[in-house]
């Protein structure tokens, strides 16, 4: 009886920290400029009908559209890369810290195509409890909790990693979540003071949104670089079946 033959096939994927990194800055930018003309549309109360379905597609503060399924994948990719150093750490002492890390990206990857923060969202409670506009949007208080709790977990991390990597990595952190938390409290003080529908709002909205995606940029540069320096070979094999 005649033996199938079993062929291997290389596939090859190169991943430069430096290029990967150069061209997500400039989608960045790319977002960030089409998100600026989105709320000139915005604020003009949309001056013909093509400036709406723009805004729809490229607004920084809308769900659903390009800026945030960027966002959602970028936060994914960073899922990945903590997925595979989780798989060389395996006997690392810290390797539940990283595994921990590879879970929060892929929720953070959700939570930015899917908007789940926003059940925490509850305006009864801010008008019940009379918040300071800081906490305008309530959902930034348990997040302010979370995010003290993890930095007060993860210091030691931080601490035992190389100096280049713990440095990119305490940088990606204040960027990101100085946008995603710190202007998201300056905006709910700049829409109580000035409204919403205003441009130093829109500011605000913008310097956020920017601040997130710069923060990501910077982490996966952060991961590609600490990859990079483990010298480990990934294989990456997959098998395919009819059943």
């Amino acid at each position: 009886m005649q033996q199938l033959s079993t062929h291997s096939v290389e596939f090859p994927i190169h991943l430069s920290a430096k290029t990967i990194t150069r061209r997500l800055s400039v989608t960045v930018i790319c977002l960030t400029l089409a998100g600026a003309l989105s709320g000139y549309f915005w604020l003009l109360r949309f001056p013909f009908p093509a400036t709406k379905w723009f805004y729809q597609v490229f607004s920084l503060n809308e769900e659903l559209n390009i800026p945030a399924w960027y966002s959602s994948f970028t936060l994914l990719f960073c899922s990945g890369l903590l997925k595979l150093i989780t798989a060389i750490k395996t006997k690392d002492r810290y390797f539940i810290y990283w595994k921990t890390l590879y879970l929060i990206f892929f929720y953070l990857s959700l939570d930015e195509a899917f908007s789940f923060h926003e059940i925490l969202i509850i305006p009864s409670v801010r008008e019940s409890l009379h918040l300071n506009p800081l906490f305008y949007e309530t959902w930034v208080i348990p997040g302010a909790v979370l995010v003290v709790v993890f930095a007060f977990k993860y210091l030691k991390f931080l601490l035992h990693l190389p100096h280049k990597t713990r440095y990119l990595f305490l940088i990606a952190a204040v960027v990101y979540v100085g946008g995603a938390l710190g202007m998201e409290m300056v905006g709910g003080v700049l829409r109580i003071d000035f409204g919403r529908r205003t441009l130093i709002s829109l500011i605000g909205i913008f310097v956020e949104e920017f601040l997130e995606m710069v923060g990501i940029v910077i982490f996966i540069y952060a991961l590609l670089a600490y990859l990079s320096s483990l010298k480990e070979s990934i294989q990456l094999k997959i098998y395919i079946s009819e059943k």
